[in-house]
Formats: structure tokens, C-alpha cells, sequence
């Protein structure tokens, strides 16, 4: 019994870890076509090609499962709304306002809202090794934050890129404490499917009032919006709901802080950024601090 909880902790630490770099990458992703199409197109086509591809392994599911989903209803919808539609398309809004490296390292602090917020509304009452954890990891986000993550960018100029960022890690904060209530007899592909529908309902609507601006797509946008529909959508968050759901999100969401690092190993690798001596001890920080919390 005890080998078979080691084997499901590990497996679902290993799907929040390509998660988050899957996640990582569409930040690069995000901000290389930001010229290209706005933020709430980008995030509609998004989830709109991700649909797409799950709904023929879904659709009995949404049948089968009707009723569960219905009587969940309300946390079906406020996945769809707050992890799908309002998180993504805020972080577009940021990258195509800020460096996307900015955008990665405050994404840090995002697992500190999780724990913060479960908590305020589940009573979640950390460990102290957990605590240590939180304190540690959070040490090395504000070294990443107040240093910044490459040479000649600077995290402390205020911009309207980074405020929307810091709105978007609230969002995230409240997806990952629903994900916890999410209908525990429906397999979490269904769930995501029917939390996908939702978003795109709410997405469609904002469209029709604001109006549709049509996207001018090249190759590598196309590349771009292929990637972030495929891995960093439908994979992505397929483990990360898995992981979340074996360990909990106040142990799952300190993950994230896994993104500042791996966002910026690609950044140096696809834009040519370079790494500084901040980066490398905030991500030292970081990981001792994602060892503590899941101890």
C-alpha cells in the first residue's frame, strides 16, 4: 500500500514538472506572436483547436457523465472561466506588454497565493517543513523578481504588462484550490473538456461585443499556435490536473515555480537572452524549496 502511494506521489510530481514546462514554453510562444494577434483571439483559438482535438475521446464521456457534470455545474463553469478563459488571455495581455521574462518571474509568487488562499478558504494548515518550504521557495522568488532574470532587464520598473501579470496569478491561484472540487467520479479529460466548452462560451461573448479582429498568421505564428494548443493546453493541463488531484493543490501549486527557470533556459535558447547569477541562485532557492514543501 505504502509503495503503491510512493509510485502515484512520483508519477504525479513528474506530470506537474512537464506541465509547467510545457506551460513555460507557451509564455515564449506568447510573446514572439504578440504582434500578430491580440490576446483574446490568440486565447480562443487556442482552446478552440484544443477542443477540437479532445472532443472524439470526449464526447461519450460528456454523455456518460451528463449528470455529475450538471450537478458540479458551478465549479465545471468557474474552472472554465477563471484557469481557462481569464488566466490565459490576462497573460497574453501582459506578454504583449512586457518582457516575457518579467511575466515568468512573477509567476513565482503564484504559488505563495495558492497556500494563501487554501489557507483562507479550505483551512489548509501547512507543516513546518511545508512552511520552511513556502519561506525558502519564496526567498528565491523575490531574488528573481527584485534581480530579474537576464541582463538588462529590470523588474522593478512598473509597467501595465506586470500589473495585469500580477492579476493573472490570483487567477491562477483560485483554478488551482477549485481543481480540488472538481467532480471526483468524472475522468479529469471530461472535465476539462466540459470547463473548455464553458470558457469558450465566455470568450465568444466578449468577441461579439468587443468585435473579432482578424489575426495576420505567418509560419511561425502558426507553429506558435499549434504548439500552445497541443502541449501547452490539452497535455499541459491534463498532468497538471492529475498531479494537482494525487497531492493537492498547496503542495501541487509551489510547481510553478519551476516555470521562472525553465522559462528562462528557453528564453536564453530561442532569444538569445543570457543568464545572470541571480537567476542561478534564485532557482537554487526555488527548487530547495519545492523539496521541503513535498517532504
Amino acid at each position: 500500500m505504502r509503495q503503491a502511494i510512493q509510485k502515484d506521489t512520483t508519477a504525479a510530481i513528474a506530470a506537474l514538472v512537464f506541465a509547467t514546462l510545457f506551460w513555460s514554453g507557451n509564455f515564449i510562444a506568447g510573446r514572439a506572436i504578440r504582434g500578430e494577434i491580440t490576446p483574446l483571439e490568440l486565447n480562443t483559438i487556442r482552446w478552440g483547436l484544443c477542443l477540437a482535438m479532445m472532443l472524439p475521446f470526449t464526447l461519450r464521456g460528456l454523455v456518460s457523465y451528463r449528470r455529475e457534470l450538471v450537478a458540479s455545474w458551478r465549479v465545471v463553469a468557474l474552472l472554465g472561466i477563471t484557469g481557462i478563459a481569464a488566466f490565459h488571455t490576462m497573460v497574453y495581455q501582459a506578454l504583449s506588454q512586457t518582457a516575457a521574462v518579467n511575466c515568468l518571474l512573477i509567476l513565482a509568487l503564484a504559488p505563495v497565493a495558492t497556500v494563501a488562499g487554501g489557507m483562507i478558504w479550505s483551512g489548509f494548515r501547512p507543516t513546518l517543513f511545508q512552511i520552511a518550504g513556502l519561506l525558502v521557495s519564496l526567498l528565491g522568488a523575490s531574488v528573481l523578481v527584485l534581480a530579474g532574470g537576464t541582463v538588462g532587464v529590470s523588474l522593478l520598473q512598473v509597467d501595465t504588462g506586470k500589473v495585469w501579470m500580477l492579476g493573472a496569478i490570483l487567477i491562477w491561484a483560485w483554478y488551482t484550490l477549485l481543481l480540488r472540487h472538481k467532480p471526483s467520479a468524472v475522468p479529469q479529460s471530461v472535465t476539462l473538456v466540459a470547463s473548455i466548452l464553458v470558457a469558450l462560451c465566455v470568450m465568444a461573448a466578449f468577441l461579439l461585443v468587443r468585435g473579432v479582429e482578424r489575426p495576420e498568421f505567418t509560419e511561425e505564428s502558426l507553429l506558435a499556435v499549434a504548439y500552445i494548443a497541443v502541449f501547452a493546453s490539452a497535455i499541459g493541463f491534463l498532468l497538471w490536473s492529475y498531479g494537482i488531484g494525487i497531492i493537492g493543490p498547496e503542495r501541487g501549486g509551489q510547481f510553478v515555480h519551476l516555470m521562472p527557470i525553465f522559462g528562462s533556459i528557453l528564453a536564453v535558447l530561442l532569444l538569445g537572452e543570457q543568464l545572470t547569477f541571480s537567476l542561478l541562485a534564485g532557482a537554487a532557492f526555488v527548487v530547495a524549496g519545492i523539496v521541503l514543501v513535498n517532504r
